[in-house]
């Protein structure tokens, strides 16, 4: 398929295409990101980002990749306004996710949005939203602020760009400026909660969405080790006890900085 300069249309400035990869009786995910303006250029697979460049917007380029010591490539290409890409996998071309499959069913994810927060993070006031998704009986709560929203739904839109669908996503509720806002009003952040709920599900309506690979890392917790990190943690609080330090659990509690943690973290305003 082909995709038109973004100084030709009007959308998203990262193009993402997705492919599906039948290795070793397992499907696995190749993600090309195409940012048409800085020129940027991700390849991921399976979710971890294994090549990137800086590329004038007008270049094409091959993207090597391996799965299971097998060869395979993403081909860029540009003819005249347009890219299009493709990805060849051991000599044989592999179908896009959301131009080529057919086959997705509505998978019954149900969003909920029930409480945003306002927080200190790193000295500043913001807000984050508590995030409940539940697919398959599964609730997973996620911390999310509206920046993460935004830039999920750059990367979604760019998933579609060229295909009818993208006209059919909902809109991400709009930005307002702070000048002429008040960001953290009950009003405004209860409105902003609604909306984003109501976004999400009608994203989870629309089966080629939640197939999108960035709608699937949106919504699942990372595989972090928190175990050995909370062991390190310790570790370090029962080194600087015996050095005589006082840990920094007994000077000052600080919020967590990060928008995926589990925990609510200290709240200044809860509505």
């Amino acid at each position: 398929e082909k995709v038109q300069h973004p100084w030709c249309i009007m959308g998203s400035t990262v193009t993402s295409r997705s492919w599906r990869v039948l290795e070793g009786g397992v499907y696995h995910v190749v993600q090309l990101r195409h940012n048409n303006v800085s020129g940027r250029r991700v390849l991921l697979v399976d979710g971890k980002e294994i090549w990137q460049s800086m590329k004038v917007m007008d270049v094409a380029e091959d993207v090597n990749f391996e799965i299971n010591g097998k060869q395979g490539v993403v081909k860029i290409g540009v003819d005249y306004f347009t890219f299009n890409y493709l990805c060849v996998f051991q000599g044989r071309p592999m179908p896009e996710m959301t131009f080529d499959i057919m086959d997705y069913k509505e998978e019954g994810y149900e969003c909920k949005i029930p409480v945003v927060n306002v927080e200190i993070v790193k000295g500043k006031k913001v807000a984050v939203f508590r995030v409940e998704m539940t697919h398959k009986g599964q609730t997973e709560v996620f911390r999310k602020r509206f920046r993460d929203f935004a830039t999920f739904d750059d990367y979604l839109r760019g998933g579609f760009d060229g295909h009818h669908l993208l006209q059919n996503l909902p809109k991400l509720p709009p930005k307002q400026f702070a000048l002429f806002t008040n960001h953290f009003s009950k009003e405004f952040l209860e409105e902003r909660r609604r909306a984003l709920e109501v976004y999400v599900n009608k994203l989870c309506r629309i089966p080629k969405a939640v197939a999108n690979p960035d709608f699937v890392a949106f919504f699942t917790k990372k595989n972090k080790s928190k175990k050995k990190t909370q062991q390190r943690q310790e570790s370090k609080v029962r080194d600087r006890r015996v050095r005589g330090t006082p840990s920094r659990a007994t000077q000052r509690a600080k919020p967590s900085a990060n928008p995926d943690g589990e925990g609510e973290g200290p709240i200044e305003v809860r509505f």
